[in-house]
């Protein structure tokens, strides 16, 4: 998964130096497991100030494109 590609694709900081925080939140909660991704948009759409549509598309997108490995 591609933090910074994500952001830059939903506008989240300059493409110089994305803002990658969001997309790092849906993939972590995928990752670890202690939060389900509606949790962490319910927790975008109270918390984060501005552009709030575009940081939750890049949590979702992080999400699901993050690849788990299964320890097989």
């Amino acid at each position: 998964m591609d933090a910074n590609a994500i952001a830059i694709e939903h506008r989240l900081g300059p493409r110089q130096a994305p803002i990658v925080n969001t997309a790092i939140l849906g993939a972590c909660a995928r990752v670890m497991g202690v939060a389900s991704l509606e949790a962490v948009l319910e927790a975008i759409a109270e918390a984060v100030p501005t552009k709030k549509e575009d940081n939750m598309a890049a949590a979702r997108e992080a999400y699901e494109k993050v690849q788990v490995a299964d320890g097989k």
